[in-house]
This record gives C-alpha cells, sequence and structure tokens, in this order.
C-alpha cells in the first residue's frame, strides 16, 4: 500500500466513503447553483429548469469520468470535478436575458470553439 499523496495511492475505506460523500456533494453543489441562478434570471419554467439542471450534472459526470479514466491523452487520472463554472455566469445571465436562450447556447457554441 503506497502513501495516499500519490498519484496511484491507496485511501483506507473508512477514509474514503467521508472523502466520496464530501466530493460528491461539493459537485453537486457547484454545478446546480449557477444552473438555478440562470433558470431564474431567464424565467425557464419549472419543467426546463429540472430538465436542464439534469443535462448539466449528467455531462458533469461524463467529464469527471473522463478525468478519472483517460483516453488516450485526455485526463489527469485524479478525481476532478469537471462541470459548470461561474466564471461566464453574469455574461450568460445577461445574454438570456436580453437575447434568450436560444443566443445564450449559440454563444456558448462559438465560446467553445473559439476557446478549445
Amino acid at each position: 500500500m503506497g502513501s495516499i499523496y500519490e498519484l496511484d495511492g491507496r485511501v483506507p475505506l473508512i477514509k474514503a466513503i467521508p472523502f466520496g460523500l464530501q466530493h460528491v456533494l461539493a459537485m453537486f453543489v457547484a454545478n446546480i447553483t449557477p444552473i438555478m441562478l440562470l433558470a431564474n434570471v431567464a424565467g425557464i419554467e419549472a419543467g426546463t429548469s429540472a430538465a436542464l439542471i439534469q443535462n448539466c450534472m449528467i455531462i458533469a459526470g461524463i467529464g469527471t469520468l473522463v478525468q478519472l479514466f483517460p483516453v488516450w491523452r485526455v485526463g489527469s487520472r485524479l478525481p476532478i470535478v469537471m462541470g459548470i463554472s461561474f466564471t461566464f455566469l453574469s455574461l450568460a445571465m445577461a445574454i438570456a436575458t436580453t437575447q434568450g436562450m436560444g443566443a445564450l447556447m449559440g454563444a456558448v457554441i462559438v465560446g467553445g470553439l473559439v476557446e478549445g
């Protein structure tokens, strides 16, 4: 059993369970809050807002799995939370309020192409 501070270090089960629970709760809150704020500002109805939250959580889970289990050179083999960010939230809320959600989706796609 290696040190837990190494990349492939093993954490005892008695410590892994609370660490895992803390990680899931932190990921859930960090991913759901920006979407709830955006949906509230954009005036999205409850059913659509719930679907948006579900989709974002699924994509965040897939991104986290890609980090845990690398594909070719993509991924770090660490439990890095991949998901929604507060970085562009104010801009997203402004676009959604003035131009609508369709324009926001287009802006996200263009931004991803330019940044990626």
